[in-house]
């Protein structure tokens, strides 16, 4: 882009001679020099912005001009916050495997004294022996467990008899070695020879250990019938087994149990949306597990109602693998994984049940994996997870998205003329304004002003039109799939507005002030949808020929300016500015120059537009000027006018153009106005 001054400046200064032989200060001051200033070329498109500059093939200009005001994208209807849930869920229960151990109390422990007649074979009489062999340590640490307290279980306790005769009764009674508290005690009575009876001891609330001792209390045995073979080694056979444990705590070898299942309906909040459905362009499943449990459990999270790319036969699901907990200490995993691409249903557990909106069901179970290796569990031990969609941008949703008013005022820069002041006579002016609408929402849209402002000139007007500013205007929903916008398309012209008028403020910003109600009428049974790439939009779109007349159309170019740096400055007595303009413009024009102060305060003004730069003459076949035209303007400098610039720290160019008579130009990008400056300065001589 060029500016006024685009052009390399060329100063260029004569040396004075010192005649020799010529007495110290002495002064003549007859020197004329003819020093030039600067060059500069100048084209339309240093008045206009030329990005809004279209060349035609002919090589004239059209000015295009597209001002675009629009609610873009699902974040303006729709705000996805995160939402995390946290669920602390100690043990519903612990399951030990049932099992079994055996043992056997035989004859020569039960009365040593048979032992002398083991193989005989002889009749044997009744017998009542109490505490017949003592107390017997029964092992069950690696059978059972090292040490359980329950909540639920049952041990059964069978006597076996291996004698030859009847068990009239026997009274059995199972403790802790550790502290001899009672596990039970019970009376088996008429056990036949080789039969066995069973009793079962139920175990909630006790603690039991896996080294118990085992003591018969009593045994009360009928008389043979007749000589039986004396078996010293057999007896009673004792048989223990656990079975439907749920213990509180257990030191033990766990078998893989599901340990939790949670099933979740987590609320989110959209304000007051109310959402069905989402597709989720990028977003994550964001997950924290704190786990105290000394075995390796798996986390199985899933949405039932999802889909990849909408397979709901994909549905989102993940697994983590929680290493066991160091005693005493709590192990922590986090993970993420993307959702992009997935379809989310937000209706609940059962879409065809409240709620139907904005709630997101997930299940989610932990397990055991079986070690073999004994460890400490309670029902104190916990998993503490935090678990929840973030980040989620959606590329679609659907719901009921809530009546909304938005009031959109707005002031915005206009780069269609820059550093210029006047007035352009625009005829024939035509400007498209389209209202869009691409969300499948209905909108009710009111644009109540739009004012166009020249901050130079203060001068500000409002856009008229009889049907459009002022007036409610309806836009209908978009239709998906595929996506089609709703479109509407406004004309202003001078027969329906007042857009010459807009338009000849030459505004540098444009205000807006329009109100949009979202939904006036209804949703569309949770059926209305915003898509990543929806907009509302309001687009005023200006295409002109640049053919206009000017009126006191001033360019105004401000650069530095330092007198003193010329070269024997201080012996410049006076002289003559001499400005000469090749003007290729059908366009007259008065050219001010103003030297200001390092705080813009006008110093001193030269060439006070009085006198003009001629425009080309136009040839009325091709519509074109046919050569440049030639003006020059001076300005004479007094002495005391020279001190003033040596003060002078910048200088304003101004370059102010008019139409000859009332005709409208057409202007052609081969136009240029090239300016030349010269000084003509009558130097102080000593000699």
């Amino acid at each position: 882009m060029k500016t006024l001054l685009h052009k390399s400046i060329g100063i260029t200064l004569l040396s004075l001679v010192v005649l020799s032989g010529c007495r110290m200060n002495e002064k003549r001051w007859d020197t004329q020099i003819e020093t030039p200033l600067f060059n500069a070329d100048l084209g339309f498109e240093d008045l206009v912005d030329d990005s809004l500059l279209v060349v035609n093939d002919d090589g004239s200009y059209n000015m295009v001009y597209e001002y675009v005001y629009q609610i873009d994208s699902v974040s303006s209807y729709l705000d996805v916050p995160d939402t995390l849930d946290k669920v602390r869920i100690t043990l519903d229960k612990l399951v030990l495997a049932d099992r079994t151990f055996a043992d056997t109390i035989t004859l020569r422990e039960i009365d040593p004294q048979v032992a002398a007649f083991d193989g005989f074979t002889l009749p044997l009489d009744a017998q009542r022996i109490e505490n017949p062999e003592g107390e017997q340590e029964i092992d069950v640490s690696e059978e059972f467990f090292q040490t359980a307290k329950f909540n639920k279980g049952f041990l059964d306790i069978t006597i076996h008899n291996d004698l030859p005769v009847y068990i009239d009764n026997i009274i059995f009674k199972l403790s802790n070695k550790k502290d001899g508290s009672l596990i039970g005690q019970d009376t088996f009575s008429n056990i036949a020879p080789f039969d066995s009876a069973t009793q079962s001891i139920d175990l909630a609330g006790k603690e039991v250990d896996g080294i118990l001792v085992g003591s018969i209390i009593l045994i009360e045995t009928r008389a043979s019938s007749g000589p039986v073979l004396i078996d010293a080694d057999k007896g009673i056979r004792l048989g223990l087994s656990v079975r439907e444990l749920e213990p509180e705590y257990a030191t033990a070898i766990f078998p893989e149990q599901t340990l939790v299942e949670d099933k979740q309906e987590v609320v989110y909040k959209f304000g007051d949306a109310q959402v069905t459905e989402i597709k989720a362009r990028s977003g994550k499943v964001k997950m924290r597990i704190a786990s105290t449990i000394e075995e390796e459990i798996i986390i199985d999270y899933w949405f039932p109602f999802s889909g990849e790319d909408g397979d709901f036969n994909k549905p989102f699901r993940r697994q983590w693998r929680v290493p066991p907990a160091k005693p005493g200490q709590t192990q922590i995993i986090e993970g993420e994984f993307p959702l992009d691409g997935y379809v989310m249903q937000y209706k609940g557990k059962d879409p065809s049940q409240p709620p139907f909106f904005n709630t997101v069901y997930s299940e989610l179970t932990a397990r055991t994996v079986y070690s073999g290796v004994v460890r400490d569990l309670s029902l104190e031990d916990y998993v503490e997870i935090e678990f929840g969609l973030v980040e989620i941008k959606p590329e679609y949703a659907f719901g009921d998205f809530g009546y909304k008013e938005y009031s959109l005022n707005e002031t915005n820069e206009i780069p269609v003329f820059k550093n210029v002041s006047g007035a352009f006579n625009l005829e024939d002016v035509t400007m498209n304004v389209f209202l869009e609408n691409a969300f499948g929402i209905e909108a009710l849209t009111t644009i109540n002003e739009l004012k166009a402002i020249n901050s130079n000139t203060n001068k500000e007007v409002s856009l008229q039109h009889v049907n459009v500013i002022g007036q409610d205007i309806l836009l209908r929903r978009a239709t998906n799939p595929p996506l089609s916008a709703y479109r509407q398309q406004h004309v202003f012209d001078k027969s329906t507005s007042n857009i010459k008028d807009f338009l000849s403020v030459l505004p540098d910003k444009i205000t807006t002030d329009i109100d949009i109600i979202s939904r006036p009428n209804g949703s569309n049974d949770y059926r209305d949808f915003v898509k990543d790439e929806s907009y509302l939009r309001a687009r005023l779109l200006l295409a002109l020929p640049v053919q206009f007349g000017m009126k006191n159309l001033q360019l105004v170019q401000k650069q530095a300016f330092d007198f003193n740096s010329l070269t024997n400055s201080d012996r410049i007595k006076s002289g003559t500015f001499k400005l000469r303009v090749d003007n290729d413009f059908p366009i007259e024009m008065n050219m001010v120059a103003e030297f200001l102060s390092e705080d813009d305060q006008v110093l001193l003004t030269l060439f006070d537009g009085a006198e003009k730069v001629e425009a080309a003459e136009l040839d009325p076949t091709t519509g074109k000027t046919t050569a440049s035209k030639t003006s020059y303007i001076t300005a004479e400098v007094s002495e005391m006018e020279m001190d003033i610039l040596r003060d002078a720290t910048k200088v304003r160019i101004k370059s102010i153009f008019n139409t000859p008579g009332s005709d409208n130009q057409k202007l052609f990008s081969t136009y240029r106005i090239k300016t030349k400056l010269l000084g003509d300065f009558t130097y102080e001589q000593r000699t």
